[in-house]
């Protein structure tokens, strides 16, 4: 019975944790520029939790 309570609070705490990764998540962002081109490339996204644009230029060559 000792065995079990153990498995069961090692499974809920390894639930806890998921669901604290899931909270969390990624950086949401949305793209509000994407320009392609034979030598470049520009990528404009904004954080939607705080507001903050990022700008990224690829060369492609």
């Amino acid at each position: 019975m000792n065995r079990l309570n153990e498995s069961i609070r090692a499974y809920l705490l390894l639930l806890a944790v998921a669901a604290g990764f899931v909270i969390l998540g990624c950086e949401r962002k949305e793209t509000l520029l994407d320009v392609d081109t034979p030598g470049t490339s520009v990528e404009v996204e904004r954080s939607t939790d705080t507001g903050e644009v990022d700008v990224s230029i690829t060369d492609n060559d």
